[in-house]
């Protein structure tokens, strides 16, 4: 599995966000490849930890529209965009999603 660690800062609040929210996890449910997203929030700064079955699916995701909506929002700035390879093995001690499907 690859993993993607996306953070940004939001000048709208959780609650303003949160209809827009749903709708995005909805259709990120369909990404190819997409296993599963810890969404994160520390007052103004948000974003998510991602799961993709592989480094390919992962750099599709970064790189298509849903990455690039929201760089374009006028709401969000400060982007960090990072990618890890998983190491399975040791996840699976801890209780890490191991599993490929989605």
């Amino acid at each position: 599995m690859h993993a993607l660690h996306i953070t940004y800062t939001s000048s709208a609040s959780i609650e303003q966000l949160r209809d827009a929210s749903v709708v995005f996890a909805e259709v990120l449910r369909t990404v190819p490849g997409f296993v599963a997203k810890t969404w994160l929030v520390d007052g103004a700064h948000h974003g998510g930890f991602y799961l993709f079955t592989d480094r390919a699916a992962a750099q599709a995701y970064r790189d298509g529209p849903l990455v690039t909506g929201l760089r374009e929002h006028p709401a969000f700035s400060d982007f960090e965009v990072r990618g890890w390879d998983v190491d399975d093995e040791l996840g699976a001690l801890t209780g890490a999603t191991t599993s490929t499907a989605a």
